[in-house]
């Protein structure tokens, strides 16, 4: 056998087992979510991106989730607009987005009650 078609067929082989073991280059997102019609929350854009959308009339809503990069602290989105508040980038009527960093790998909504404690859901990573 030529040397030369030896060294591509074991180039081949070596790439197609690359291609083979490679991980996604896409995350599954994150919701949507919700918590007794009053708030909704999801990521976007291969999880880089937190949505939180106010459906309630009468509490603050915030989402907490985590981020690749700062792995250690917990970050807040909050909504207190209402469902009638602004809408996001895609024209999600009374929605709020963070903006676009690293992978968010765990979230859960709130609803803010004044002097209660607050209702969240269980915190989701899929």
């Amino acid at each position: 056998m030529d040397v030369r078609i030896a060294r591509r067929l074991g180039a081949g082989a070596i790439a197609a087992l690359a291609l083979s073991t490679a991980t996604p280059a896409f995350a599954y997102e994150i919701g949507p979510h919700s918590y007794s019609g009053e708030l909704q929350f999801w990521t976007e854009g291969n999880r880089s991106i937190m949505n939180l959308k106010d459906t309630g009339s009468s509490h603050w809503v915030k989402a907490e989730y985590y981020r690749v990069a700062h792995s250690g602290t917990k970050l807040t989105l909050w909504n207190k607009g209402g469902p009638g508040g602004p809408s996001d980038n895609d024209g999600n009527r009374g929605t709020v987005e963070s903006g676009r960093h690293s992978e968010i790998y765990k979230a859960r909504g709130t609803v803010s009650r004044n002097n209660l404690p607050d209702w969240q859901t269980s915190w989701y990573s899929s």
